[in-house]
């Protein structure tokens, strides 16, 4: 029962933060995009600023979904922790991805995030372990 509410706990941090942090950057986006009408170098650099902030801010979520997962488990077992962190990041990121397989294929950068939405919170279940 220990290890179904760690699960529930990792994966609704991660979809609810996740969440939030969309709608903050529909907000930066749209004035982003207000300030870029004024200023053209901005459009050419709208792309890379996407994967710079972005990626990193999704890994450290995961990271943090695979501390929390691993707090609630509370479980002695190096592979328990490992096992239900994994479960997390695969729920997560296939919940993800999902829904935008639908229109469209999957792409590099798609496999890429999936593979590492899975390692984050595995290693954030490995940094629990540890301290």
């Amino acid at each position: 029962m220990n290890a179904l509410k760690a699960i529930v706990a990792g994966c609704a941090f991660i979809f609810v933060t996740i969440l939030v942090l969309q709608l903050m950057y529909i907000f930066i986006a749209v004035g982003y995009n207000a300030l870029a009408q004024e200023y053209a170098v901005l459009n050419d650099i709208v792309g890379i600023f996407r994967y710079l902030v972005g990626i990193p801010i999704f890994i450290v979520v995961m990271f943090v979904g695979g501390v929390l997962t691993a707090h609630v488990a509370a479980m002695e077992s190096l592979r328990s922790i490992l096992l239900l962190c994994m479960i997390v990041g695969l729920v997560c990121a296939g919940g993800m991805i999902y829904p935008v397989l639908e229109g469209a294929t999957l792409t590099n950068t798609g496999i890429v995030i999936f593979i590492l939405a899975i390692v984050a919170t595995t290693t954030g279940g490995l940094y629990w372990k540890k301290h």
